[in-house]
């Protein structure tokens, strides 16, 4: 039994580093060759694997585009996004964001190939990768909103304004930063969210 388990949790490792390997290299060849010129042939050879490897792990090309986006985002959420094991609350979500904008972390300025305007190209390429796109904002709203609604609660957040509607808000400031960012628009970030944080505040 033990040899079993052993076996099948290297069959799932393996599994697990194939299909990561796949979607790093279609994040890399997807950003330097554009979303249509891109071959899966390339991106196979690139992660060193077959086309038969692939469709272990994906259905089609425009599923593994999906997987990269996903990665992309589910990593800036994650990073900044206050969860249950932090203080809950839309003024950590906020100093969050904007300590790893400052910083330069990968899951806020895009990986090393993939900027915000290859996801928009991803998305104008496909419906559904729209669909999914605008899901994971989607969920990212209902987060920021459930931390605001916890800050609401706590009184370090105004309750003047429906948490609903600053999650809305803030979440599309992230999108206009990052477009901003990318083509230079300077920003003195570190100011603009101390005075956001003073705009959602509680009033005393």
């Amino acid at each position: 039994m033990a040899k079993n388990s052993a076996r099948t949790r290297t069959r799932d490792e393996k599994k697990v580093e194939t299909r990561e390997a796949l979607i790093i290299a279609a994040t890399a060849e997807l950003a330097e060759k554009g979303i249509e010129a891109a071959s899966l042939n390339a991106i196979c050879d690139r992660a060193g694997f077959t086309r038969g490897a692939f469709y272990v792990h994906f259905k089609d090309r425009e599923d593994l585009v999906a997987a990269v986006v996903e990665r992309v985002i589910g990593s800036f959420q994650e990073e900044v996004i206050a969860t249950a094991g932090a203080r809950e609350d839309l003024v950590t979500t906020i100093a969050q964001y904007v300590s790893a904008v400052v910083a330069g972390a990968p899951a806020t300025k895009g990986t090393k190939h993939w900027q915000f305007h290859h996801t928009l190209a991803a998305c104008s390429h496909s419906a559904k990768l729209r669909a999914r796109y605008v899901g994971l904002q989607k969920r990212a709203i209902e987060r920021v909103a459930a931390a605001a609604v916890a800050g609401q609660q706590a009184h370090t957040v105004r309750d003047d304004v429906p948490a609903q509607n600053l999650a809305e808000i803030l979440v599309l400031l992230t999108l206009g930063v990052a477009a901003a960012h990318e083509v230079g628009v300077p920003i003195d970030l570190a100011a603009g969210g101390a005075a956001l944080a003073k705009l959602v505040a509680a009033h005393r």
